[in-house]
């Protein structure tokens, strides 16, 4: 009897010294099923306060189950209530130090996305100058993080808070701006209105060239050479020099031009594209245009390209 007695304080015990996790609810949970962002709130109430905006794909911690189908956890220094429905579990540490967002910086074109945190580890893909990356932790010198579907890690010099620059909240975004917090596209819009006939579907990291703020929270821009509207909230300023452009054609030349590996003359050359030629799926990248010609993608001097 006594041994028995002995089990059931003990258990009782572990169940006040034990956080309160809900199956549903880890230490560490990740935003989803949301368009942009969800609120950390002050109290677990729709109604309640919010202290900041929590980012798809953004990671929170100290999540513990709350009442009214909130979770109450901390983001940034900050804690207060997320409800439920937006967050999934991961299989992160209790004691992962999370970021927010972080975008590319400080390279040329793009940084290695490795499958350890060692820069002679395999790299699984390469991750583009301003491109996003979500997920985020803090290993040493490197940033655990998400791009494409695939986890990795890329060195933190080259990663910076997406949501730093204050550009990316302006109301009257000009310049090269870059596609965030979606999760393909979003759609660029005959009128700034949501309910307008998409004109074209411009994917996750893509660059437009913003030309200011229209109503309702719309940006107007140029993608492909095509002028419409997206919202505000997806996207950022951006100073990468690449800039989406509609197919174009050689020209200017007197047989052919040059599809190279980078954008540089004595790079590799990938094929020869002959006069009149039409590439597809253009980034202007400074004095080049990155595209495709037959299946293959590589670099060609602006100089020779015109709108086809």
């Amino acid at each position: 009897m006594k041994k028995v007695l002995c089990i059931v304080i003990c258990l009782s015990l572990m169940l006040v010294i034990m956080p309160a996790f809900a199956a549903g609810v880890s230490p560490v949970m990740q935003v989803t099923k949301c368009n942009s962002y969800v609120s950390l709130r002050a109290n677990n109430s729709t109604s309640s306060a919010r202290l900041v905006k929590v980012h798809l794909g953004e990671l929170v911690s100290n999540c513990e189950s709350a009442s009214n189908g909130f979770v109450k956890c901390t983001f940034d220094g900050q804690t207060g209530y997320i409800l439920e429905k937006y967050l999934k579990t991961t299989s992160e540490p209790a004691y992962a130090h999370v970021l927010p967002n972080q975008q590319v910086t400080k390279c040329s074109y793009w940084v290695s996305l490795r499958k350890y945190p060692d820069t002679s580890a395999v790299r699984l893909e390469k991750v583009p100058l301003g491109a996003t990356v979500v997920g985020c932790v803090l290993e040493g010198s490197f940033i655990k993080c998400t791009y494409n579907g695939k986890t990795g890690y890329i060195l933190a010099q080259y990663l910076k808070n997406a949501y730093d620059d204050s550009d990316s909240s302006s109301d009257n975004l000009t310049g090269e701006a870059c596609v965030i917090n979606c999760i393909s596209y979003v759609s660029l819009r005959k009128t700034p209105d949501t309910s307008a006939k998409r004109l074209d579907k411009v994917p996750l990291g893509a660059y437009v060239i913003a030309k200011g703020s229209a109503s309702n929270g719309f940006i107007k821009v140029e993608y492909k050479g095509r002028t419409g509207y997206i919202l505000g909230a997806y996207l950022m300023k951006s100073y990468t020099g690449n800039v989406a452009l509609a197919d174009q054609r050689v020209t200017g030349c007197e047989s052919w031009v040059s599809l190279r590996e980078t954008p540089s003359t004595s790079a590799n050359r990938l094929n020869i594209v002959p006069l009149g030629a039409k590439v597809t799926d253009c980034v202007k990248n400074g004095s080049f245009v990155k595209c495709t010609y037959k299946g293959m993608t590589g670099y060609i001097l602006a100089k020779y390209l015109t709108n086809a």
